[in-house]
């Protein structure tokens, strides 16, 4: 028989028992229970490559039982309290299946003797392990993680609704004993309109097609009485027996959430009309004033204030005050400026988008700037159209304003004109605020402004 002298380097025998063990799952963590190395034979037993695993949590390996009652950083605790923590349980194979393991867990520690991180060795003890052996053991471990979990309602139902498991959360959250639940239709606990709606048929229908469904609504309890639970529905994959869901009474938040929500509109509502207080009192001073370029620079003010104003406006009259469509804001506001310059012609192809307010404001500011310069001057003595066009492409948005009038002085297109221009230096400035590129392009006849901007700042 060939002999082959051992290497020298220590390490390297090291490794190579580690790698030679392929019955065995043999991997690192950081104290964190960050995975840092991962063994040939853990990539057999649990069939993650190493660079699906290294760096993901130690717990994608463990049962959804077990995740909730924190099995792994009981582990970790044990092991560096004590020195080891054994462990004989049910652990998850990447797809998905199961396998019945036993488990060491060991801190590892340098040489001055600190504790830099642990170490697990897994064995698949499946075969030795009988069906109703298992099927009793994952009973009797979930049962201990349900009556402990009495702030989350947790209970199980079949795949025709009926509930067949019910914890003390459940108890104290439902108002329903378990004698008097189990058995009976989950639809109970919903109230009508979702019941009538097939609320729970479409959890159970998300949850089987995707791995879970996450949902958020009000339930009702045993007494009539409703509150706003957020849930969590899974499917009980390895009995086929149906489904799983984690249920918190989250009543509180929820309405604190919607009394915040009335009190931004609220605000948004009176910012909106302190605004257009503003603008009619700088109506009321560019009428009242003889002088025509300080009434031509108030009424400039007015239009840019009256824009804010109509950001506002919509805000508070959407249900998500945080965002704007882009394409309804712009048809809005290119519609006020119309009716504010009768004789011109205004149009608005826009794509739908969703930015956030305070964009929005930018974006209303630069096109109410580019809009009425056009007015000026592309068509100072005559009727005009003007065109506002806003693409969405990819992660970016190409805003265009065009006009096909005789052209902008070159004082109001110039980068540096001595203050001749406030408009054009707003327009720099904005196109700055969105991180935006800007080309001016001369189409003889007109002029076009295609501004490209980042979706989000």
């Amino acid at each position: 028989m060939d002999q082959y002298p051992l290497p020298s380097d220590e390490t390297e025998i090291y490794r190579h028992i580690v790698e030679s063990a392929r019955d065995y799952a043999i991997f690192a963590m950081n104290r964190d229970g960050t995975v840092v190395t991962w063994s040939a034979g853990a990539e057999r037993l649990f069939g993650y490559s190493p660079p699906e695993i290294i760096g993901q949590s130690g717990a994608a390996i463990f049962t959804f039982e077990d995740q909730l009652a924190g099995a792994m950083l009981k582990e970790l605790r044990l092991a560096l309290t004590t020195g080891r923590a054994d462990d004989n349980r049910w652990h998850v194979k990447k797809d998905g299946s199961s396998f019945w393991a036993s488990g060491l867990m060991m801190p590892l520690r340098n040489d001055a003797g600190e504790t830099y991180g642990l170490l697990k060795i897994v064995r698949d003890r499946t075969q030795m392990l009988h069906e109703d052996e298992t099927r009793r053991a994952s009973e009797e471990r979930l049962q201990l993680i349900l009556k402990s979990a009495i702030d989350y309602a947790i209970f199980a139902f079949d795949r025709d609704g009926r509930i067949i498991s019910w914890n003390t959360g459940a108890c104290r959250i439902f108002g329903y004993e378990e004698d008097e639940i189990l058995g009976r239709d989950a639809r109970i606990l919903f109230v009508p309109e979702d019941r009538n709606e097939g609320a729970l048929e479409r959890e159970m229908k998300t949850a089987a097609e995707r791995g879970r469904a996450e949902n958020e609504r009000f339930h009702l309890r045993k007494d009539g009485s409703t509150f706003w639970g957020s849930g969590l529905t899974m499917p009980l994959r390895a009995q086929r027996a149906g489904y799983l869901k984690v249920l918190r009474d989250d009543t509180e938040r929820h309405f604190a959430e919607e009394h915040q929500q009335i009190m931004l509109r609220e605000m948004s509502h009176r910012v909106k009309n302190s605004l257009a207080l503003v603008a009619a009192m700088l109506a009321m001073q560019a009428r009242s004033t003889k002088q025509e370029e300080v009434g031509q620079a108030l009424r400039d003010a007015e239009a840019r204030v009256g824009t804010i104003a109509q950001v506002h406006d919509q805000l508070w009259r959407q249900p998500d005050i945080e965002t704007v469509d882009l394409a309804d804001f712009l048809s809005s506001l290119c519609q006020r400026l119309q009716q504010s310059a009768s004789r011109h012609a205004v149009s608005v192809n826009a794509d739908p988008c969703m930015v956030d307010a305070d964009r929005a404001i930018q974006i209303a500011l630069l096109v109410n700037e580019l809009v009425t310069n056009a007015f000026k001057h592309a068509y100072p003595d005559v009727s005009g159209a003007v065109t506002v066009s806003a693409r969405s492409i990819a992660d970016e948005i190409r805003l265009e304003v065009a006009d096909d009038g005789r052209g902008l002085p070159p004082e109001v297109l110039s980068f540096e004109n001595d203050g001749k221009s406030l408009g054009m230096k707003i327009v720099r400035a904005l196109v700055q605020q969105l991180k935006a590129e800007m080309n001016i392009e001369d189409r003889a006849p007109g002029t076009g402004f295609v501004i490209r901007l980042p979706r989000e700042g």
